[in-house]
């Protein structure tokens, strides 16, 4: 399994820099499978005890991410990664080429009815799940991630049986990031500022789909991918990577035109 900082071998003249962010709970390997033999140098990184040992903040953590990148970077994240990469875009965003976030609510937490956020009420059981008994809750919440998908069971396996990447105190403390951070009002704004674009999966069991239509309602970038679980494996990993592609190759067609 990959560390916490892995840079991948350049596939080819690299045109970009690009940074792979996981998420809660997750090793980057997890997602190393999206950015594979793109024309990019690539840094790929765990939110892991490595990380994240001097980040008691979710503001502390976008600092540590941007000392830990150098020049002007793509950003992709997964779930809270997701958050993280569009909080680097809104601090600093001439570091930053443009964002693209993967199975990322901008309210992880419902904060008003009708909100497509996580109920509170549901988000509270993970959290006492988790002061319980950390490591069968941590299971719980990446088994949550493929409900309804033996295949996804299968290929989520291997991970399972490595441990999650972090310490108890960072599951903890990332955990509550995601009770926390509201960024509604700031992904308008970054999306003002860089290229952005939101993917989301119509099988996802943690994010609302139906997040895409009101993004798009406020004139953002969001797609649905109908077979995307909020992991994306197997073909759908395949289908993550392509639109991480295409929207490169929009950036770069767009400069040389």
């Amino acid at each position: 399994m990959p560390g916490s900082d892995r840079r991948h071998r350049r596939m080819s003249t690299p045109v970009d820099q690009l940074t792979l962010i996981s998420g809660w709970g997750a090793p980057v390997g997890m997602i190393e499978s999206w950015v594979d033999g793109l024309a990019a140098e690539v840094a790929a990184l765990s939110l892991d005890d490595a990380l994240l040992a001097d980040s008691p903040t979710f503001d502390a953590a976008v600092d540590t991410l941007l000392a830990r990148t150098c020049g002007r970077q793509w950003l992709v994240g997964w779930s809270l990664g997701g958050l993280l990469a569009m909080a680097m875009a809104q601090r600093a965003p001439e570091r930053v080429a443009g964002v693209i976030t993967v199975c990322t609510h901008p309210c992880f937490v419902s904060r008003d009815d009708g909100d497509t956020g996580m109920a509170p009420g549901t988000f509270a059981g993970f959290r006492e799940g988790l002061e319980r008994h950390a490591d069968r809750q941590w299971q719980r919440f990446m088994r949550l991630q493929v409900h309804g998908t033996p295949d996804g069971r299968r290929q989520l396996a291997p991970w399972l049986e490595s441990g999650a990447p972090a310490s108890e105190a960072v599951l903890s403390r990332t955990l509550e990031w995601l009770a926390q951070v509201d960024q509604r009002r700031t992904w308008a704004d970054v999306n003002g500022k860089v290229p952005v674009r939101h993917l989301f999966g119509r099988r996802d069991p943690l994010v609302d789909p139906a997040c895409a239509d009101s993004l798009r309602a406020q004139g953002g970038d969001a797609r649905q991918l109908d077979d995307l679980f909020h992991w994306p494996f197997g073909d759908t990993a395949t289908q993550v990577r392509w639109e991480i592609e295409a929207f490169l190759d929009e950036y770069r067609a767009g400069q040389a035109a």
